[in-house]
């Protein structure tokens, strides 16, 4: 996962944008009577991002859109603020849509490689329909991503890590590992192991995001897609070149927690790999 900033984007303007694109006057002066509730819940939720609490946050019940989510707003309203006027190419709010999707070189911060196609809403808009306009509820993400990360209640023991609040050491720290399996062709596993000072929650954070996006099978498909590709460079080199491009490559990410740089350093630790590769 790749931490981002939090966005620059005020809640207010974000929400009254939104608000000024609904066409029915009984919907929108709702809306705007709205707004402090909808601020106060914002701001609830900020506190428990910081603290990694979201599960603390009070969901609506599964389905039934005439639910009242807040005030006197109901969740099919909350919705379709954000379906008809943000994520819709012709909404009042679309232009901050745009703005939220921006990542450093389009890259989704969940898998590390898929391009932002979306925003994920990371409470699930229909479990939390309050926030479903609050900047920092939007996290850019590939397709994929947004589809596996699912729309459930976020509990203790299912809540992931926020891109906009995480702890650092989740980047700084090493936990991704790459064990590679000794067949030809050369196939390797994905895993977990999390550095011995990481407090149980952290380390459940991690897995439940590591197992949610079905990550060790997406990684190993790249690994196999990026080796085969690779093969015959590789082979060109000998056992000791070999094994001075793949430690400089394995020392040579910024992300050591995404597939690519995991890979080169389970390669490295590897000495069948580079056998195998030098007998061709």
């Amino acid at each position: 996962m790749r931490l981002l900033p939090t966005p620059a984007l005020s809640r207010a303007t974000v929400y009254f944008d939104c608000v000024a694109g609904v066409a029915g006057a009984e919907l929108s002066s709702r809306l705007n009577v709205a707004n402090d509730s909808v601020d106060a819940a914002s701001e609830q939720y900020a506190l428990h991002a910081e603290n990694k609490q979201l599960h603390m946050l009070i969901p609506c019940a599964w389905g039934g859109g005439d639910q009242v989510a807040l005030t006197n707003i109901k969740k099919s309203e909350f919705v379709a603020l954000y379906d008809d006027q943000m994520s819709n190419a012709k909404g009042s709010g679309r232009s901050h849509y745009d703005k939220l999707r921006l990542t450093r070189l389009g890259i989704c911060p969940f898998c590390g490689f898929g391009h932002v196609s979306t925003l994920d809403h990371f409470a699930a808009k229909s479990r939390y329909p309050a926030f479903s306009v609050l900047p920092i509820n939007l996290v850019p993400s590939c397709s994929d991503c947004n589809k596996g990360k699912g729309s459930g209640l976020i509990t203790v023991e299912t809540e992931m890590p926020h891109p906009y609040f995480e702890d650092s050491r989740i980047e700084t720290d090493g936990w991704l590992i790459c064990d590679v399996i000794e067949t030809l062709p050369v196939t390797v596993v994905y895993r977990t192991d999390f550095p011995a000072d990481w407090d149980n929650l952290l380390s459940r954070r991690v897995l439940n995001y590591f197992n949610e996006l079905k990550l060790a099978s997406r990684y190993a498909v790249q690994a196999a897609s990026y080796l085969a590709g690779a093969k015959e460079f590789l082979a060109s080199l000998s056992a000791e070149e070999l094994r001075w491009y793949i430690s400089k490559k394995a020392n040579s990410y910024e992300y050591k927690n995404e597939w690519e740089a995991a890979l080169y350093a389970g390669l490295a630790q590897s000495e069948w790999f580079i056998q195998a590769v030098c007998r061709g």
